[in-house]
């Protein structure tokens, strides 16, 4: 469409420091986090022993990997005459991927005596690609390591450092050279910059793909290059690692139209680079390099999902419904599920006249650019308006202005906004007590018609940039009812704007929150229930009601007191009624990728995990359990008190006053009620009052919300490991002693053997068989020295594992946050005087 240039909107980019850091020690009852596999990636078809480094792993047994293909088993240290039986070497795994494993990026979780940990990528290759290990020194450009076209490199990056490789690319081969570093969850910001043989810099990259480098390069004639890769702030260390492809391989940068409807099978146009058959005739650049097109048909499945891999980007982003395709050996993209019949932009238009319902498939294909269409609407009609970019994630950040077009009987034409929005609302608290991000930056908006007539969408990218691959999905519609479900944990927040990863990790008798939010679309009210399927014997979860405008909520699992050890993954479904059809759908589980302070900082991460992972600690107890003192429904009348008597139980030892506040309590903003319940006592009362507020956005209907206590307990780390570990020094101290007297014995004989060689050195037959009995005996006797010489050695590592474990599991401040099980309230409005 035609180019504008408005003056009034400004974009400001502001650049956020903030600082990162390990898990703070005693920050709360610890659960598995698994923070780094050492290798991250293996051929199909190929066995790879691979590390793991975390924290709260320990007696780590087992890897769980998101495919079944992809299986592990312990490295074993083999049994001897001190250890009897096998023993796992506890960091170290064998890991099988087998021939039919599709090449992708698939997780892995250890199972260890806290649970599940933390998910982290392993990456399949093909099993004919060319893997390529860094080596050596190669921090300059003189010492670049050399690799070849269609080879990948595993490496990681320096503190302060740069590393530096070296490639030849024939004439008029396309080489493209992908760097993957947050898309497997390496803290690398990543940028790749390109020399030629002369040291002059041809082209550099990054923030292609996320925060991933991705450039192209196509000499005229045979050309060696020299790639520099590091962090764009020169940070360094194992933690920043990547994947460094260079390759011709077909790569896919956008399909036109980027959504069909479900069930359609139609023409798309494929735009990128070496796609099989493709063709430079559509004459389409994007950073000033042309783009290869090709037509294929995409049949896309009947019932509209959001994709079932590996999704490394935000969660809005990997939870938008889509269908996954590729050409060949390309990458993979995906093709969205339109919610209307598509329509493409007539960029030749300066403004396109659309019949609703409809979505419009558009692209600023330049910089500043705004696209106009218009359309017909009923009087008292209600219409809904979304933009989708973000979320599809296209480089654009899209504002919508909708107006009323009217025409006076002189033929003056007139134009009044009627709706325009920026940003979907935000699912982030006011009070910074959460840090995955549920946000996006796409549009949406609504009117009701007040009259027939011609109305008229207003769409910007408020980023300002434009080119064929700046593409959006503009729907305009008449109410279509649904919604989405996400699922999350992380660590509590008592000191805010920290985040943490974590696992739920129920203790016995201990209540779990895990956090839902459900993002509805056109305005749905009605009732979403959420329930748990799929829990352990011993486990339990009251299903979750969200009602009317409410979005966001709790669903609390619940340990019984006799709960076993388990660990496995759950399902969280949300069921509502949409247009009497009951309506079913499964929730994305989103995680923290690293732990930070100013976790609200921009440059935070968060992304869906392909499964919702649970465990139980049969070991450990709740350190308190908090319910109300009565279990209904409460009732209060709008402006009015709620008076809620809470009582503690437990066998823990509590240290100092627990802090008792409503957790997701729709429409409460910040600075909840709280009670504080002092050491030595088990009751208090916590008042809130349901009265709206700039605070509290509250109105009648049903609530749900959970009780949050957060204190300090003095708290045992895994006490069986340090019985086990004492244990252990017990047996080897018997064993020790056995050996002692197995060495004595054989001393002894050997002694008397040797007198014997001295009484019958004259007989040569009896000399030959004394002399031969008395090397077996001192054999027998040096080995019975070595034997001893080694269990002393592991008495001495059992006895500093022993001492390690018991210092500790030696009872120590721990801060914890405990939940009730849900509350539900009615409220409901105030009677009349």
């Amino acid at each position: 469409m035609k180019t504008f240039h408005r003056l009034s909107l400004n974009v400001c980019f502001f650049s956020l420091l903030f600082l990162s850091c390990q898990q703070p020690v005693s920050a709360q009852l610890p659960t598995a986090d698994l923070r780094q596999i050492r290798p991250f990636a293996a051929p199909a078809g190929k066995t790879v022993e691979l590390s793991i480094i975390g924290s709260n792993l320990d007696d780590a047994s087992e890897l769980r990997f998101s495919h079944p293909g992809i299986t592990a088993k312990p490295v074993m240290l083999p049994a001897d005459d001190i250890y009897p039986e096998p023993r796992i070497q506890g960091s170290r795994f064998e890991v099988s991927v087998a021939n039919d494993v599709p090449p992708g990026i698939y997780e892995v979780r250890a199972v260890s005596y806290f649970g599940l940990s933390t998910a982290r990528p392993f990456v399949v290759a093909p099993a004919n690609s060319r893997e390529v290990a860094e080596t050596g020194s190669h921090e300059s450009r003189e010492t670049a390591q050399a690799v070849e076209v269609n080879s990948t490199v595993t490496g990681s990056v320096p503190s302060r450092g740069i590393d530096w490789y070296r490639f030849t690319a024939k004439g008029g081969q396309r080489v493209l050279v992908e760097l993957f570093a947050e898309r497997v969850d390496s803290r690398l910001d990543g940028q790749v910059v390109v020399y030629d043989s002369e040291g002059r810099e041809v082209t550099r990259n990054r923030d292609w793909y996320g925060r991933d480098p991705f450039l192209e390069l196509q000499p005229e004639q045979d050309q060696e290059y020299f790639l520099a890769v590091s962090d764009i702030l020169y940070r360094g260390g194992s933690e920043h690692f990547y994947r460094l492809s260079i390759s011709d391989r077909p790569h896919i940068d956008f399909v036109f139209p980027p959504a069909g409807e479900p069930g359609s099978r139609n023409v798309y146009t494929v735009y990128g680079r070496n796609l099989p058959g493709g063709s430079l005739g559509n004459a389409v650049s994007v950073n000033g390099q042309k783009l290869e097109s090709i037509e294929v048909e995409i049949q896309l499945p009947e019932v509209a999902t959001p994709p079932a891999g590996y999704q490394p980007w935000k969660p809005r982003q990997g939870i938008l419904n889509g269908h996954e395709f590729q050409l060949e050996n390309s990458n993979s993209i995906s093709v969205g599920f339109a919610t209307a019949p598509v329509v493409l932009e007539s960029a030749e238009k300066k403004i396109q006249n659309v019949s609703v319902p409809v979505e419009i498939a558009g692209q600023f294909n330049e910089p500043n650019e705004e696209d106009v269409y218009q359309f017909q609407a009923t009087k008292g009609k209600t219409y809904f308006l979304e933009v989708i970019a973000d979320r599809m994630k296209s480089k654009v950040d899209p504002y919508i202005e909708v107006y009323q077009i009217t025409k006076s009987t002189e033929g003056t034409v007139s134009r009044k906004k009627v709706a325009e929005n920026d940003d979907l609302a935000s699912f982030f608290s006011t009070d910074n007590k959460d840090a995955i991000n549920f946000d996006t930056v796409d549009a949406s908006a609504s009117f009701t018609a007040d009259a027939d007539g011609q109305y008229e969408v207003v769409v910007l990218n408020q980023f300002g940039g434009g080119s064929p691959a700046h593409i959006y999905r503009l729907a305009i519609r008449e109410p279509t009812p649904d919604f989405q479900l996400l699922a999350s944990t992380e660590r509590t927040l008592p000191t805010n704007r920290t985040g943490f990863a974590v696992t739920p990790l129920l203790r016995r008798g201990a209540n779990w929150g895990v956090r839902i939010v459900a993002p509805r679309q056109d305005g749905f009210t009605g009732d979403i229930t959420v329930t748990a399927e799929g829990l352990p014997p011993g486990v339990t979860a009251t299903p979750l009601v969200l009602s009317g405008k409410t979005d966001r909520g709790l669903l609390v699992l619940s340990a019984a007191p006799d709960a076993k050890r388990w660990a496995g993954e759950i399902k969280i479904v949300g069921t509502a009624l949409i247009n009497n059809k009951q309506e079913v759908r499964e929730a994305k589980f989103a995680s923290l990728i690293w732990g930070h302070v100013f976790s609200d900082a921009i440059r935070v991460r968060s992304r869906l995990t392909t499964r919702i992972p649970l465990a139980v600690n049969e070991d450990e107890e709740a350190p308190v359990i908090i319910t109300p003192k009565e279990d209904k429904v409460w009732n209060v009348e709008l402006n009015q008190k709620l008076e809620i008597p809470i009582q503690l139980a437990g066998k823990g030892t509590r240290k100092g006053n627990l802090t008792i506040e409503p957790s997701e309590l729709f429409g409460l903003l910040r600075r909840p009620p709280t009670v504080n319940i002092a050491e030595k006592d088990s009751e208090g009362t916590l008042v809130i009052e349901f009265k709206p507020n700039g605070n509290f956005k509250i109105e009648p209907g049903q609530y749900q919300f959970a009780l949050m206590g957060v204190g300090v307990t003095q708290y045992q780390h895994n006490v069986p490991a340090t019985e086990a570990a004492a244990a252990e020094v017990k047996r080897i101290e018997a064993l020790i002693k056995t050996f002692k007297s197995d060495l004595e014995t054989t001393k002894t004989k050997a002694e008397k053997l040797k007198a014997t060689l001295e009484q019958v050195k004259q007989n040569a037959d009896q000399l030959k068989q004394a002399q031969a009995e008395y090397d077996t005996a001192l054999k027998a006797n040096r080995s019975a020295e070595d034997r001893l010489k080694r269990a002393e050695t592991a008495l001495t590592q059992a006895t500093n594992k022993a001492n390690s474990t018991a210092k500790k599991a030696a009872a120590a401040d721990n801060k914890f946050a405990a939940w009730s099980k849900l509350i539900t309230v009615n409220v409901t409005q105030p009677a009349k005087k």
